[in-house]
């Protein structure tokens, strides 16, 4: 039965991508591209760094080597799964479908774990790899030692998964008992993300001091991290016994988690064994079809931390990068008058705030919010098409709440870069307007995407959100062409001089606008019958 349960799980996978339709091939050849992309440019990384950090290391402490890059590989694959735990195990939709069968609540949260452990190999191994070729290619290859570490990258994983587990459990458990659970969701998720920003925005710092007193780190490594100096121990001798070691200890963590998980897995999972609360009167109020449906969109992106988190981070960021424009405007007139002083570049007041607002365009980009809102009405999409509403309000209710959301931050971010750049009057209203009107091409285009690239057959709803082509297409699309004109700017009008400043820029605007008008129009006219017809 566990075979079973893990084969129709790792099915369902594979059918987010393919999605049974006839481009479904073409998609999975889309995403394997994406994710080669990605591994390459990370691997690439990975390579770069840990082949600095062996280059410093003595002899005396390849074992530090080892140990760093375990903790390292425990570190992010922690990361990108702890709040993964937390759906994946207790919050799929399917919970009470399987609980109501002849299957044992540990059997269902063993293939779980399973599923859950095979995506910590792969985000592990994104970094064991690189680290491990830029080792030996230093070093030179010593059998004994490739065979222990790819030994190894088998029993880390374990651990990095059990205490993911484990944090997923804590937070189901915190979830269930809290009153709101997106907001407790939303602080934890906030805090992990401060976190990662700060040890990303610092990792240059950390890796030179590391290379600068390494071997007072490695020392203290003994004792805090005894763990990982018995892997790295157990490589670099070969030492078998440290090594078996690490080993029993991997097995019996998640041994010990499953069995701690398996105790209270079906009080967390089934909503009928949660306390119920008692209420007050119920109230019906009728309100106008426009307004209930906006209401109900709102409510719909408020009850997930997963939705606010993945397809609204943009709306945090702008507001952050707001607060440091105005904190750090002396800086920014800096960068901006060395701008200003490149050999034969002339940039007028309005180019400048045509540069500013199209970078400050660039955070639009990260407002997903309407490429999934169709895909999560996934097996309720019935009560909208048989109520008598208008598909056209429908969808003008998602693409209104992407503005209502995004308009403000934004906003803010506009009248900061105002601060900094102090324009004259066509200054201020490039800056304001520009960006506004990316707020609304991301959030037409993204429409547009999620009724091409419909996924309403979902378990999680971190399918949807995270696994979508749409989703996909909307964030890559968008921040490619951010991309594009930055790249475009340097080079055909700072080094080639191919173009002037102002006429670059304007192209720049006018290709936006086109896509915009051109995505608006298909949704006017073809974005009713597609939604008719899901």
């Amino acid at each position: 039965m566990l075979g079973k349960l893990i084969k129709l799980r790792l099915q369902n996978i594979l059918s987010r991508t393919t999605a049974r339709r006839k481009n479904g091939r073409g998609m999975l050849i889309l995403f394997a591209l994406l994710m080669a992309y990605c591994v390459g440019v990370f691997g690439f990384m990975f390579y770069h760094v840990f082949g600095l950090i062996a280059e410093g290391i003595i002899p005396e402490y390849h074992w530090f080597y080892f140990a760093l890059v375990g903790l390292f590989s425990f570190g992010i694959s922690f990361f990108f799964t702890a709040f993964t735990a937390k759906s994946e195990l207790f919050e799929a939709t399917d919970n009470e479908l399987l609980l109501s069968m002849p299957i044992k609540p540990r059997t269902i949260l063993l293939s779980r774990m399973a599923i859950l452990l095979g995506i910590e190999y792969l985000i592990s191994l994104l970094a064991m790899v690189p680290a491990g070729i830029a080792w030996f290619n230093k070093t030179g290859l010593n059998v004994s030692q490739l065979a222990l570490y790819i030994v190894g990258s088998a029993f880390l994983p374990l651990i990095s998964a059990s205490v993911a587990c484990l944090v997923g459990w804590l937070l189901a458990r915190l979830t269930a008992r809290a009153r709101n659970k997106t907001l407790v969701t939303m602080i934890f998720s906030l805090g992990f993300l401060a976190i990662y920003f700060f040890v990303y925005f610092n990792a240059q710092r950390y890796i030179s001091s590391l290379m600068q007193r390494y071997q007072a780190v490695a020392d203290g490594m003994t004792g805090w991290g005894f763990l990982f100096f018995w892997y790295g121990e157990g490589i670099a001798e070969p030492n078998l016994l440290l090594f078996l070691l690490v080993a029993v200890l991997a097995l019996a963590v998640f041994a010990a988690v499953y069995g701690l998980l398996g105790k209270g897995f079906l009080k967390v999972s089934s909503p009928e064994n949660l306390k119920k609360r008692r209420t007050g009167k119920l109230e019906l109020r009728s309100s106008k079809l426009s307004s209930a449906l906006l209401r109900k969109e709102f409510k719909r992106f408020t009850s997930s931390a997963i939705y606010m988190l993945n397809c609204g981070m943009g709306l945090i960021l702008a507001v952050i990068a707001a607060v440091a424009l105005v904190i750090k405007a002396d800086a920014v007139r800096d960068l901006l008058a060395l701008l200003e002083r490149f050999p034969g570049l002339a940039l007028s007041e309005l180019d400048l705030a045509l540069i500013l607002a199209l970078l400050t365009s660039f955070f639009c980009s990260m407002n997903t919010i309407t490429a999934p809102s169709v895909s999560l009405e996934g097996k309720n999409l019935w009560i909208l098409r048989s109520s008598p509403v208008p598909s056209n309000a429908i969808l003008a209710a998602k693409l209104k709440l992407h503005e209502l959301l995004c308009v403000l931050p934004t906003l803010c971010l506009s009248i900061a870069a105002g601060i900094v750049l102090r324009p004259g009057a066509a200054g201020w209203l490039l800056l304001l307007l520009v960006p506004q009107m990316f707020v609304l091409l991301v959030g037409v285009f993204g429409l547009m995407m999620n009724l091409c690239f419909p996924k309403l057959e979902w378990i999680n709803e971190a399918v949807p959100i995270k696994q979508s082509a749409s989703v996909v297409l909307t964030m890559l699309l968008t921040m490619a062409y951010s991309l594009l004109v930055i790249i475009g700017f340097v080079v055909l009008v700072l080094v080639k001089e191919v173009l002037p400043a102002t006429t670059f820029l304007l192209i720049a605007l006018g290709v936006a606008a086109v896509w915009l008008i051109l995505s608006a129009l298909w949704l006017i006219k073809k974005g009713p019958r597609k939604f008719e017809r899901l």
